[in-house]
C-alpha cells in the first residue's frame, strides 16, 4: 500500500533564489490592485462591487447557473466567513491576535507536555474543529507578508504579537505554522464557473474561518500563544508545501495527495513547541509540465502554458520562485464579468478526480516515476486510503467526504 511516508523527501519541494525573492505586499495581490483600480482609492475588496452588479444582471436574465435560489445558497455558506474574518484581515473581527474567551491566568500557564505529545493533540483537535488535514512547519520569515494594505509586517525578537499605530508586531519565537486544508463540496466545483461552484468555495471560507478561530482559543488555554489565519498575515501555499500538505501546480494552487487541488488553506501561527512535518513530493511538478488541461480550461487565460520560470514581470507576482506565474488579474477581472468567482482549474485538475482513461490524451508526454504514471499512483493511493472509490480502474472515481467529528 503506498503511503504518505513515501512521498516524504529532505530535499526542498522548490527552487528559491534569495537574492531575487523580497517578501510580498497584500498591495500586489490581484483582489487589492484591482479593488483599488475600481474604486480610486486603496481597497481589497472593491472588485465584489462589479462582480455583484453582473451577477444580479444575469439572474434578472434567468442565466442557466444563476437564479436567485442558488445565490441565496451562496449567501448563506458565506455567513460564518463574513462575521468570522471576512476572508482574512490580521486582527480584525473574531481573527484577533489576543484571547476573546481564555481566562488570563491560563493563558500564562504553559503545558508542559511534550513536543510529540503536543503535536498530537493540536493536530486531532484540528480535525475535532473541521479541518480535513493538518500539516506543521516552522514559520519561514520570506512567507509573512511585507505589509497589509496599510501597515507593515515587523519581526522582533521577543514580546507580544500585537498591531501598533505603525505595524503588526511578530515575534520570532512564534516560530510555528500550522496549516490547515478543507475539502470543498466535488460536485459543486464541477459546476464552475455558476454559482454552485462559489457556495462551495464560500462554504470553504466559513469552515477555514470557525476552525481558524477555535484552534487558536484552543492553544491559547493550553498556556501558549497563537494566531489565527485565514488569507491574511502569512502565504498559505508555500507555508502548506513546507508542511508537507502537497505541491504547487501549474494553476498556482496546493495539490494535496488526498484531495487534489479541491481544498482551502488557513493557518495558527503559535510559539507552541511543535514537531514538524516533512515536505512530499508525489510528482506534481513533473506532471503538470506534461498537463496543460488547467491552462485550456482558464476562461480567462491567465494560466500559463509555457516552463517554469524564476522571474516575472507580473505585479500580482513575485520574482525568485521557480514556477509557473499565474496572470491574476485576468482572474479575478473575468470573475467580475462572469457575476461569480471561477474554479474551473480545480474542476478539470486530474488530481481532483484521479485518473481516468481520457487524460493519457490530454497529456503531451508520460509523466513517470519508478512505479510508473505519476496520476495512476496517486489513484492508488486515494483508493486504498479510503479517499476515492472507483469501481472500475480508468473510470472516474467517486471522491469520498470524510466523516467529520465536532465541529
Amino acid at each position: 500500500m503506498l503511503t504518505r511516508d513515501d512521498m516524504k523527501t529532505d530535499r526542498k519541494p522548490y527552487e528559491i533564489h534569495d537574492d531575487i525573492y523580497r517578501r510580498f505586499p497584500v498591495t500586489n495581490q490581484a483582489f487589492a490592485i484591482v479593488s483599488t483600480r475600481d474604486m480610486g482609492v486603496p481597497s481589497y475588496l472593491g472588485f465584489l462591487d462589479k462582480m455583484h452588479l453582473n451577477l444580479g444582471k444575469r439572474m434578472q436574465q434567468g442565466d442557466i447557473g444563476f437564479s436567485r435560489e442558488e445565490n441565496a445558497r451562496d449567501l448563506g455558506a458565506n455567513a460564518m466567513n463574513l462575521i468570522l474574518g471576512s476572508y482574512g484581515f490580521p486582527n480584525h473581527q473574531f481573527l484577533q491576535w489576543k484571547s476573546m474567551i481564555v481566562p488570563e491566568h491560563l493563558t500564562k500557564q504553559p503545558v508542559k507536555n511534550s513536543p510529540k505529545e503536543l503535536t498530537a493533540m493540536v493536530k486531532n483537535t484540528a480535525k475535532l474543529y473541521g479541518a480535513d488535514l493538518a500539516g506543521i512547519t516552522v514559520l519561514d520569515e520570506k512567507w509573512i507578508y511585507a505589509k497589509d494594505m496599510e501597515k507593515p509586517f515587523i519581526l522582533i525578537d521577543e514580546g507580544d504579537a500585537e498591531e501598533k499605530e505603525d505595524g503588526f508586531y511578530i515575534p520570532k519565537t512564534m516560530n510555528r505554522a500550522i496549516v490547515l486544508a478543507f475539502l470543498m463540496d466535488e460536485e459543486m466545483i464541477s459546476e464552475s464557473p455558476e454559482l454552485d461552484a462559489s457556495v462551495a468555495t464560500s462554504f470553504g471560507y466559513s469552515r477555514m474561518g470557525i476552525t481558524a478561530v477555535s484552534l487558536a482559543e484552543y492553544i491559547r488555554a493550553l498556556g501558549y500563544r497563537a494566531i489565527p489565519t485565514m488569507n491574511d498575515t502569512a502565504l498559505s501555499i508555500p507555508l502548506a508545501v513546507d508542511a508537507g500538505l502537497g505541491q504547487l501546480g501549474r494553476h498556482g494552487l496546493l495539490i494535496t495527495p488526498e484531495y487534489g487541488s479541491n481544498v482551502r488553506l488557513a493557518k495558527v501561527l503559535t510559539d507552541m513547541p511543535l514537531n514538524i512535518d516533512q515536505p512530499v513530493d508525489f510528482g506534481v511538478t513533473e506532471f503538470c509540465e506534461n498537463c496543460f488541461i488547467c491552462a485550456e480550461a482558464c476562461p480567462s487565460v491567465a494560466i500559463s502554458s509555457n516552463k517554469q520560470t524564476v522571474e516575472t514581470n507580473l505585479l500580482t507576482g513575485n520574482s525568485g520562485v521557480k514556477k509557473w506565474y499565474v496572470e491574476a488579474e485576468k482572474c479575478l477581472t473575468f470573475w467580475q464579468a462572469n457575476g461569480a468567482s471561477c474554479a474551473n482549474c480545480i474542476a478539470v485538475c486530474p488530481f481532483t478526480y484521479g485518473f481516468e482513461s481520457m487524460q493519457c490524451f490530454e497529456c503531451k508526454g508520460c509523466a513517470e516515476r519508478d512505479r510508473g504514471c505519476i496520476l495512476q499512483n496517486n489513484t492508488q493511493y486515494k483508493v486504498e486510503n479510503g479517499y476515492l472509490k472507483q469501481d472500475r480502474w480508468a473510470d472516474r472515481g467517486e471522491v469520498i467526504t470524510p466523516r467529520r467529528r465536532g465541529l
